[in-house]
């Protein structure tokens, strides 16, 4: 079993890999984490939000995803 310091070096591996883009991805992510749970109307906003990403192409396929934890 790997102890938690070596999950905390894992993390910060793949973390200073990241792009610019994905880091602020990341950024965002842990910031919305951080603030605790969302109401309703939030998670709705949220999914209208990654709804309009989603039909404009703004997202990426199964193989890029593939692709890009495989850099990692």
């Amino acid at each position: 079993m790997e102890t938690i310091a070596a999950r905390k070096y894992a993390i910060i591996e793949k973390v200073m890999h990241l792009n610019e883009e994905e880091l602020t991805e990341l950024e965002t992510s842990l910031i919305k984490f951080s603030e605790g749970p969302i109401s309703v109307e939030q998670y709705n906003r949220e999914l209208d939000e990654a709804e309009a990403e989603m039909d404009r192409g703004a997202f990426y396929s199964q193989d890029e995803a593939e692709k890009m934890a495989k850099k990692w």
